[in-house]
């Protein structure tokens, strides 16, 4: 095993491993039990309808699991291995085959009729008690099989055919930047560019490469939004923003609630912005091009050995569960670092319940930003830990309160970082993460006042690419205030954004600042406590799976559809933008 790398032999020794080879063969006698069953599903009574179907989908959720997670981790750090690839192939095709009867047997749980007797009576019933009355709940949505075979069908010539004419003409526009010929992605990375100059040209090089797609992407935009509102009211939304709060597990009053209290402490964000403008050496507020700039300058840089010390070290402040499992994943080799050819970029955590493990991959090059990323990823196993004796359809968490545990962590690493470091790097230390906390407040607040007034406007006109442009700009000024400069802003964030053209899903933007802002509210919580805290917190993770976000919360004492906890969130922003605004005259 090379250095730092990770090692799969928990999960399989390899393709041809007994125990992997046994697997793929159960998965296949599986879909024979699935076939049989659901042939002969009329003969039994509902109580065995509901159960026996249960049993399946679990056995089906946890061999397809491991299975296909065991090859993509494979393929993460080798995506040139022919034998993955194939096997990988091998596993999806299996798993796909399950499909249409996956289906029937959450027909049959979504329609029993008795279905509250039957998880009276039955333990393994009582555990999954909350997503069996989901599917219920979300039946109520459904439409006829007929009628859902033609939306699914029309959707390939449809929005389908619409988001891939948005992957291909993002993809092959190429524009003329610093003398060269590049790629939309070549130019985008230079916004990251050291050089204000570079970060500029490169700015309206991009800019130049939209104009030439821009009204195709609008017919795009415009007909994958007026799908979405169409099909959200023909089952029975009020509208797409509903339809992914109830995907969310959100009430529309936590939302109001969370928004309600953004509104309130905008200005404080625009005050920040406009500070660093000042300092970057412009008078209205920052540029568009210079949004990523940062104050000071950090000279700090971690080995692996050295991030991994640094990060045991703070975790073990907070708690000796979160240090045993952060230690446990470095010594047993959870972690695969290094970057090389063929490995994929990035980084992620998968989640392993089945042998109370995770399996994390970095693409480590000695910054402080690997650092926080190694920490954000082990926060992921964290919640993996706490939720891991769950069942194994339990094992799930929705969009809003997936980055709680992994957000937590960079918190405790940035306020660690920032306590320890000298005022250079510190001014940098505290730019960087208040940064961050703008994109996922201020920029995602545009991506979703954008969104809105395209549903509000799509039933009745067009909006052609210049509409479109208006729009972002007008959601742009009201989230971002006098903290950019009105001259400078992107009137083509409608295109940079893929969200905006995922056939089934509206309103991809507000579980990000949710996850923000909870994170943050509850290390406030955290500060406030101390180790008195440390209890709910952990049956909080436990109770993500489920629950609702407001049921969840509530394990805590939170009550997230009312603006106090929201306040308190943004009032911890705010007194770290005061310290940065205090620290930046100190050093003047």
């Amino acid at each position: 095993m090379l250095e730092h790398t990770w090692s799969l032999d928990s999960l399989y020794k390899g393709f041809h491993d007994d125990k992997f080879q046994k697997d793929l063969n159960d998965l296949h006698l599986l879909y024979d039990n699935f076939q049989h069953f659901c042939k002969e599903l009329s003969t039994y009574d509902e109580q065995i309808q509901v159960i026996e179907s249960v049993k399946l989908l679990e056995k089906e959720y946890d061999l397809s699991y491991r299975l296909r997670l065991y090859c993509i981790l494979r393929q993460s750090v080798d995506t040139t291995d022919k034998e993955t690839l194939s096997y990988l192939n091998i596993v999806n095709t299996r798993i796909s085959s399950f499909s249409v009867y996956k289906a029937q047997l959450k027909d049959v749980i979504a329609h029993a009729k008795h279905l509250d007797d039957i998880i009276k009576g039955n333990d393994m019933l009582k555990g999954y008690s909350f997503i069996l009355h989901e599917m219920q709940d979300k039946a109520s949505h459904s439409l006829s099989k007929e009628a859902e075979g033609i939306l699914a069908n029309v959707a390939t010539t449809s929005v389908k055919a619409f988001s891939d004419m948005y992957y291909h003409l993002t993809s092959h526009v190429n524009v003329e930047c610093l003398g060269k010929t590049m790629t939309l992605t070549e130019v985008k990375n230079l916004c990251h560019s050291t050089s204000k100059e570079v970060r500029k040209e490169a700015f309206l090089c991009e800019m130049k490469a939209y104009e030439q797609i821009k009204e195709p992407l609008a017919f795009s935009v415009n007909n994958i939004k007026r799908q979405q509102l169409m099909e959200a009211k023909l089952r029975g939304y009020a509208d797409p923003l509903e339809k992914m709060l109830i995907d969310s597990r959100m009430q529309r009053e936590t939302l109001d609630a969370m928004y309600g209290a953004v509104d309130k402490y905008l200005p404080k964000f625009h005050e920040y912005l406009r500070t660093k403008a000042s300092m970057l050496g412009y008078d209205n507020g920052l540029p568009w091009y210079d949004i990523y700039a940062t104050i000071g300058e950090s000279n700090m840089t971690f080995t692996i050995d050295d991030c991994e010390a640094y990060i045991l070290k703070h975790f073990k402040n907070f708690s000796d569960d979160l240090y045993g499992m952060a230690k446990q994943a470095m010594d047993e080799h959870w972690i695969d670092y290094p970057s090389h050819t063929g490995k994929q970029s990035g980084a992620f955590c998968e989640n392993l319940g089945w042998i109370k493990q995770s399996r994390i991959i970095t693409n480590y090059a000695d910054t402080l930003s690997d650092v926080i990323t190694v920490a954000h990823e082990l926060g992921h196993a964290y919640h993996g830990m706490m939720i891991e004796d769950q069942q194994p359809l339990n094992r799930e968490y929705c969009m809003p309160l997936a980055e709680t545990a992994s957000t937590f962590n960079e918190n405790i690493m940035y306020n660690a970082l920032i306590n320890d470091a000298d005022p250079k790097n510190k001014l940098f230390l505290m730019d960087t993460q208040l940064a961050a906390l703008c994109q996922n407040i201020c920029d995602i607040y545009t991506r979703f006042t954008f969104e809105k007034s395209i549903f509000d406007n799509c039933e009745s006109r067009f909006m052609f690419a210049t509409d479109l442009e208006e729009l972002m700009l007008d959601a742009e000024k009201k989230c971002f205030g006098n903290g950019m400069d009105h001259d400078w802003l992107h009137p083509f964030r409608w295109i940079t954004k893929v969200h905006y053209y995922i056939p089934d899903i509206a309103y991809y933007n507000f579980p990000y600042t949710f996850g923000a802002l909870f994170s943050r509210g509850l290390y406030a919580m955290y500060e406030k406590e101390g180790k008195d805290f440390l209890p709910k917190y952990r049956a909080l993770l436990k109770a993500s799976t489920t629950n609702t976000v407001e049921d969840t919360a509530m394990v805590a004492g939170i009550d997230l559809t009312k603006p106090d906890f929201w306040e308190a969130s943004l009032q911890s922003i705010t007194n770290q933008m005061d310290a940065f605004l205090n620290l930046v005259k100190e050093m003047k």
